[in-house]
């Protein structure tokens, strides 16, 4: 029988600048809710490292760590028997990291790495200046996307919800839910942007949305599940914690019967900005 249903969390924990920490966070957290029955647990962008460090320092991580983190997470998957998506960095072609997501099943095999495409060089913050951005490639081939349970996941970090067509692709390419990991930085209205960007993704797209997000004072938090009608059925309010919710195929295609405009669609994106 085709499985219909599935548990995912959304953790909500801060990265630091000592990496043996943020791992045993990581496998804290996993734990916690493999012994809720999820079998996908969400973290958030720069779980590895602290995401304020200067760009020398951050290279230095990537380049001395980044393989040690790795291994970590695929042990922690295979140990606690749970898929993780965690934000990572990765040393870079430059001298500059690479700002990554790491997707890893629950035996502890790679199901995906996406490098982050759109860079946050916005609200004076100047993402460009530590990290490298995705190249492109032919096709959408920089998209990263996997079938677990019964679902297809598509990963965004961070700032990339903040531009729909990203979100579209995926979701053209066939994926039920957007996994979004955050270190959505605090300030002014940045609560309000955080929540309304992931509903109307998951509004847009009739398609879940599962947002993991660093926790104040740096960033926002309320880190959340979204259904397909921009419902949050699951919301970490504050401080470290998760957030456990069900994806239900019945329920997508629910919302899709009476709100068929992924169908009424009338133009589709061809091709890269530049390409």
């Amino acid at each position: 029988m085709t499985k219909t249903t599935m548990i995912v969390a959304t953790a909500q924990a801060a990265g630091s600048a000592n990496i043996d920490d943020n791992i045993a966070k990581v496998e804290r957290l996993a734990g916690e809710a493999a012994s809720l029955g999820a079998e996908l647990v969400v973290f958030p962008e720069a779980m590895m490292f602290d995401y304020t460090a200067t760009a020398e320092q951050m290279a230095e991580a990537a380049q001395s760590h980044g393989d040690m983190f790795e291994k970590a997470m695929l042990r922690i998957a295979k140990e606690n028997n749970i898929a993780l998506v965690v934000g990572a960095y990765a040393a870079g072609k430059t001298k500059l990291a690479k700002n990554m997501m790491l997707a890893i099943d629950a035996n502890g095999e790679w199901l995906g790495q996406y490098q982050k495409l759109h860079l946050y060089d916005a609200f004076l913050y100047q993402e460009s200046s530590k990290n490298e951005p995705a190249p492109l490639q032919p096709d959408f081939g920089e998209l990263v996307s996997f079938t677990l349970g019964g679902f297809k996941f598509g990963l965004l970090n961070c700032y990339d919800i903040r531009f729909p067509e990203i979100s579209r692709l995926l979701v053209e390419q066939g994926a039920d839910a957007l996994l979004v990991s955050s270190g959505w930085v605090a300030g002014p209205l940045k609560e309000f942007h955080w929540e309304t960007l992931l509903k109307a993704r998951a509004i847009e797209n009739t398609c879940y949305v599962v947002g993991s997000c660093q926790p104040a004072p740096l960033s926002v938090g309320l880190s959340m599940a979204v259904d397909p009608n921009g419902v949050a059925v699951s919301v970490v309010p504050a401080g470290e914690g998760l957030a456990i919710a069900t994806l239900d195929q019945a329920r997508i295609k629910a919302v899709r019967d009476v709100l068929p405009c992924l169908e009424h669609r009338r133009y589709r994106i061809c091709q890269p900005v530049g390409v």
